[in-house]
């Protein structure tokens, strides 16, 4: 194609320029060209790049190449090259023209851009921070057909694998997978279709066939009329959150089964027990009362150890609970009722009182706050040793903040335990319990933004403190 004309007037060019086809076929270059190369450390198969758009347009341009200099000039791209060189020539400007050759082929001329040009190092400084950036960052232009790719950072080439020679000039739909959901790419197409910003998670695939998690934002960058010229794109690896989540997603269907298979079997028998035992009640002698009462005390416990596991499979289940104002006596008016109904067999060793009076507040929770009283005054009686257990409930109300003492006169919590008896599975001294109550305390109203406190009763058990914020 170059004849003698054609070869001396790019030998005139002061900088690096070249012509290529389709087919990856260097015709001509100049000698500045050659010392770009040699010079800055770009690898020569920065011509694939340029086959990468000529592809592009081959694929996409409806209709022969244009020989109309106006025409080919619309679509000519200035890509960003990888910087391979030192710190005073980092990044470098690669401008691709197409142009028609014998009316049916596709050719390039390449020029690279001159670094003494007005902005140099000021675009230069921007597209460092770009390359150095921790989440993979690409740019398209948008002025052309299928929107191809003129920049790709180093990131962008750890997360996929594929370096940024191979890239430059394709539309970023290559790293689509066969398992790639419809539903994000057809909303990539609409935000496109819109000028919108989007962000999406999807399957997409790396060079070497792995597929990966990738949350992919978009967002439109415009010139000064408001046109949109190009796409700014933004993907970082989520696979090991999305693993995490699958996880968590497996556990907590786990939690659900574990759930209904306690509530619904154990709770039954749990309940009979309780029935045949009221009814033997009048019926066993004096020697037989007290196996009687451990008998109901353990079909008891067991009731409330299967409500413990429906508010633990609640909890895992939900990240965020939407709080609401709850009134705080109405609870524990109710759990008074259910103490003193579920430990009726041992009504003349129990008492349960308040000290002064309950105030007229509501807290910021959830309905599952019952659920930390039940647990705290199951505690107080499980884990009694008095011949009589006493259990005492106050209330201090403050503009901000509601604090609930719940005081027993058992055989207390030693300093050096009472941190830990907060920790799953922990027991309380001389416990046969599943050590869930305390834990399922902690963890609710953790959730509800409060705090629990331990201190020791006088003469001795322990004072457990609810702290709730004031709805």
């Amino acid at each position: 194609m170059p004849d003698e004309l054609t070869a001396r007037t790019l030998e005139s060019l002061p900088t690096g320029a070249a012509i290529i086809d389709e087919d990856r076929t260097l015709i001509a270059s100049n000698a500045a060209w050659t010392e770009f190369l040699d010079t800055t450390g770009i690898d020569p198969s920065v011509e694939r790049t340029v086959t990468n758009y000529l592809g592009t347009l081959v694929r996409s341009y409806d209709g022969p190449p244009p020989t109309d200099p106006s025409e080919s000039d619309s679509l000519a791209i200035t890509l960003t090259l990888p910087y391979q060189a030192s710190d005073d020539n980092r990044t470098h400007r690669l401008r691709i023209e197409t142009f028609a050759y014998d009316d049916d082929d596709w050719y390039a001329s390449l020029s690279v851009a001159d670094r003494r040009s007005p902005g140099w190092s000021q675009t230069q400084l921007k597209e460092r921070t770009m390359d150095e950036a921790p989440v993979g960052i690409t740019i398209s232009d948008y002025t052309v057909p299928d929107n191809p790719l003129i920049y790709a950072n180093a990131a962008f080439e750890r997360i996929t694998g594929y370096d940024v020679m191979s890239v430059l000039g394709r539309n970023c739909r290559f790293l689509q997978a066969r398992s790639t959901a419809l539903g994000p790419v057809t909303r990539f197409r609409e935000a496109i279709e819109d000028n919108e910003s989007t962000t999406v998670e999807l399957v997409n695939e790396r060079k070497n066939g792995e597929r990966f998690w990738n949350a992919v934002t978009l967002a439109p960058l415009r010139d000064d009329t408001g046109t949109v010229t190009n796409w700014v794109g933004f993907q970082q690896d989520i696979t090991a959150r999305k693993e995490a989540e699958q996880a968590l997603s497996t556990e907590r269907d786990q939690y659900a089964l574990l759930n209904q298979i306690v509530r619904h079997d154990i709770r039954n028998d749990a309940t009979v027990i309780r029935g045949w035992g009221a009814q033997l009640s009048d019926d066993v002698s004096e020697e037989g009362a007290e196996a009687l009462d451990r008998i109901m005390g353990a079909a008891t416990h067991t009731l409330e150890l299967t409500e413990a596991v429906r508010d633990l499979a609640t909890i895992v289940s939900t990240d965020d609970p939407a709080l609401e104002p709850i009134a705080l006596t109405d609870i524990l008016d109710k759990e008074f009722q259910r103490i003193r109904s579920n430990f009726d067999y041992q009504a003349d060793s129990l008492s349960l009182r308040v000290d002064g009076t309950l105030p007229d507040v509501e807290v910021l929770t959830t309905p599952l706050l019952s659920s930390v009283f039940t647990n705290l005054f199951d505690n107080a009686v499980f884990h009694n040793d008095a011949d009589e257990i006493r259990i005492t409930v106050s209330v201090d109300a403050s503009p901000d903040t509601v604090r609930v003492h719940v005081a027993d006169n058992g055989p207390g919590i030693p300093d050096s335990r009472k941190d830990e008896v907060f920790d799953r599975g922990e027991q309380g001294l001389q416990s046969s319990g599943s050590g869930l109550g305390l834990y399922l305390v902690d963890r609710l109203v953790e959730r509800f933004g409060g705090d629990v406190r331990l201190a020791d009763n006088d003469p001795r058990g322990t004072v457990i403190t609810i702290e709730l914020r004031r709805a």
